[in-house]
């Protein structure tokens, strides 16, 4: 082996640790840039600035197209923003990235049920309630219920509302869809335990509140009904809640009932 011989392996070896380094480095670049980039997106979607929300992760998923959460997070704000062909596009990708995917499961039902497409919903739900490692699972069992519930399926909406708070049982929303469903059905002494359970787990419910003195007026219990509405109008006095509440206080003619 010549002299020239010996020195050209090291000097290979060397440019070749060069160049593994270098691409080491951009690659934790771009990775740290993809991460700042969607903690500022998180944290202006989090203030309510969609669009400014929507820029950022643009341009996260422009350095990593390959990212089943960006693609997630950019479905959740064009739907958010009304903007469906795109956000069905997204939830689409991420889907396609990582099939399994609970919560783009659940989200892309969301969007499903927006657009009316209640058969896709349903079917989106309950993939992801069949996942074993999907955290959430209360809140896809409250979707199927809300689906069976729009489809005038009240016992089984009940059922998966059931579901789901014996999975989370301060669920507030999940008690007072419960309530809705009993009181089509005519089950309102169930439909007030629900009511309350809702505004125990959340006093400030204020749709609660409406909808359980909207119910005790029904049902000629007034002084209870009275409480309840001045209870919506007490804990958000510039809401639609409050603005129904007063309404009905006055074509009773109760405002003063004690």
């Amino acid at each position: 082996m010549s002299l020239k011989t010996v020195f050209i392996i090291p000097a290979i070896i060397l440019f070749s640790l060069l160049f593994t380094d270098c691409t080491a480095n951009k690659v934790i670049a771009n990775r740290e840039r993809v991460q700042a980039l969607e903690d500022m997106a998180i944290s202006h979607i989090r203030q309510g600035n969609l669009r400014a929300g929507l820029e950022q992760l643009l341009k996260a998923v422009e350095l990593d197209p390959e990212n089943a959460d960006l693609r997630h997070e950019l479905a959740l704000v064009y739907r958010d923003l009304g903007e469906y062909q795109l956000s069905l596009r997204h939830f689409k990708k991420a889907l396609t990235l990582r099939p399994e995917f609970p919560d783009a499961q659940n989200n892309l039902g969301t969007l499903y049920a927006r657009l009316g497409r209640w058969h896709q919903a349903l079917a989106c739900f309950q993939k992801a309630t069949s996942n074993l490692l999907y955290k959430t699972p209360y809140i896809a069992y409250h979707n199927i219920g809300s689906v069976y519930f729009h489809r005038g399926e009240y016992q089984k909406a009940i059922e998966n509302y059931q579901r789901a708070l014996k999975l989370l049982p301060s669920y507030s929303e999940a008690y007072y869809n419960l309530a809705c469903a009993y009181e089509v059905i005519n089950r309102w002494e169930a439909a007030i335990d629900a009511y309350e359970n809702a505004i125990n787990n959340d006093p400030e419910f204020s749709a609660a509140h409406l909808k359980l003195g909207k119910l005790y007026l029904k049902l000629n219990r007034k002084i209870e009904g009275v409480r309840e509405l001045e209870l919506a109008i007490e804990v958000d006095p510039k809401g639609p809640f409050a603005r129904e509440a007063k309404r009905l206080l006055k074509n009773h003619g109760m405002e003063n009932v004690q």
